[in-house]
């Protein structure tokens, strides 16, 4: 089979490099989404916007208000067609956002040529409206959206009003359709020189002469004004949001590129491994050194572990809980250095804090786990096993669809002791599990969020590995983790 190889520039390092990959053979191309069903709404969206842009030059009033309000309100349909018939897809939010600016201008250019005065308020409108949909565009691209828990309060409780959860309650539907409704007819008040008259005249007046044009304009002037305000409000306030929840890669160099061996962190919606090469001698040293001093320190409480047949973990230091008795044990001031050393080339410092290190063990014919996630999806964690992992005795954890939709990974990831692997499969989603195999000594990192599970220890030794945790720092979940013995068995057996 002929591989496709293409060259893309890529920023890294604060730099624009030349990077080479191979094109995947299910890469999806526009000539297989031209014609899903959301992104011909809205080719028939610009195509009336365009069409509306011409007749706005004309006498043909009404017509132009039908095709920009159909289109702009079109707009309601074309992201649940796309769910209903999975053709979501970046090139369809790309062609929403594009039809979305050319009604926004037509309304600008539109209202502007008969009342030029309100075009500084237009501009301040237009801004708020484009500016959030710019930013939200690229949050729809890594489908990383700021969570809008519910008790929103101060300016950005208009979320908790209309947009709980991320999703548009009816308040916010609402808003949303009087705030296109209003502006339109602003523009044909002046269109048909209502404007002066309706600035000498009130609803009363109107009603006693029967006027019913005066009397919808002056009822888009009474009712709708304070809910398209609402509804710019509502904008302004998740474009806040949005850009408050803004991340990047770091412009510095990812640390250990060039010791990079495996990821696929980068085609996982969340979670995933990165395989580095092996450690320096001196640490590989340092580190077995350190496990077979505790294993004679605590001879009989390890052998009592294993006896258990789970895999447990020896608590050498942890950031939160009070562990129930500190061990003297040799070079632990030289390993607690390498903990830091570490930690230091293998993620940005000045994003994580260290949380815990110490040694996990799978003991022979131990029970497999279930799917969890440790503590919250903000810890991510170094492994270095001490022995070969091997297919009977390693790590199994799970690279969930990249197009999952996130109200469903939240709902499968709640409890996280325990995920509910099931809906991770609703909505023809898929999720492939993987499972780390590897040198002894080689550094494994797990992402953040990743789900993973010790599998039964079928093999013919018991697997110690060095772990090292670590949580992002400002985490909104920064979590306490409990009091914990020195030797803790992983309660979490099927």
């Amino acid at each position: 089979m002929t591989k496709t190889i293409s060259e893309y520039l890529t920023f890294r390092g604060g730099e624009w490099i030349t990077q080479s990959f191979v094109e995947a053979s299910d890469v999806i191309k526009f000539n297989v989404i031209k014609f899903f069903y959301a992104n011909i709404i809205d080719y028939t969206r610009i195509i009336m916007i365009l069409i509306g842009a011409y007749t706005i030059t004309t006498d043909w009033h009404l017509l132009s208000a039908f095709l920009i309000l159909v289109a702009m309100y079109l707009d309601a349909i074309d992201g649940p067609v796309a769910c209903i018939y999975d053709q979501s897809s970046i090139f369809g939010c790309r062609i929403d956002l594009l039809a979305d600016l050319l009604g926004q201008v037509v309304i600008i250019i539109w209202w502007a040529r008969y009342d030029f005065s309100i075009v500084p308020w237009l501009v301040i409108f237009t801004f708020i409206e484009l500016g959030t949909g710019l930013f939200d565009f690229e949050k729809t691209t890594t489908r990383k959206y700021p969570i809008l828990n519910k008790n929103q309060t101060g300016f950005f409780v208009i979320l908790d009003w209309s947009m709980r959860l991320n999703s548009y309650t009816q308040f916010g539907s609402l808003i949303w359709y009087a705030y296109y409704i209003y502006c339109v007819l602003r523009i044909l008040e002046c269109c048909y020189e209502y404007n002066e008259l309706i600035s000498m005249i009130n609803l009363v007046s109107a009603i006693q002469n029967q006027n019913l044009i005066l009397i919808l304009f002056l009822l888009n002037r009474y009712c709708l004004f304070i809910p398209s305000l609402l509804y710019l409000w509502c904008k302004l306030a998740f474009g806040i949001r949005t850009v408050q929840s803004w991340i990047e890669l770091s412009r510095k160099k990812e640390p250990a590129i060039n010791e990079i061996i495996y990821e696929d962190v980068s085609t996982s919606y969340q979670g995933g491994f990165v395989h580095y090469k092996p450690l320096l001698d001196e640490y590989k040293k340092l580190i077995e050194t350190c496990y077979e001093d505790l294993k004679f320190i605590l001879k009989d409480k390890y052998e009592l572990a294993l006896s258990k047949r789970e895999v447990f973990w020896i608590n050498l230091w942890k950031r939160t809980g009070v562990q129930t008795e500190e061990i003297i044990y040799k070079n632990r001031h030289e390993l607690e250095k390498m903990v830091h050393s570490l930690m230091e080339k293998y993620y940005h410092s000045n994003t994580v804090l260290l949380d815990g290190y110490g040694y996990l063990l799978n003991p022979i014919n131990s029970k497999t786990q279930p799917f969890h996630i440790d503590y919250n999806c903000d810890y991510s964690s170094l492994f270095i096993p001490l022995v070969p992992l091997s297919a009977d005795n390693s790590v199994q954890y799970i690279i969930p669809s990249p197009f999952i939709d996130s109200d469903l990974f939240r709902e499968a990831t709640k409890n996280c002791d325990k995920i509910n692997v099931s809906l991770l499969l609703k909505n023809q989603n898929y999720y492939s599990v993987r499972q780390c195999i590897s040198n002894s000594f080689v550094v494994l990192k797990m992402d953040f969020g990743t789900i993973h599970r010790a599998i039964s220890n079928h093999d013919t030794y018991h697997r110690p590995m060095f772990y090292i945790s670590v949580i992002r720092k400002n985490s909104p979940n920064q979590t306490n983790i409990p009091d914990e013995s020195l030797i803790e068995t992983i309660k979490k057996d099927l």
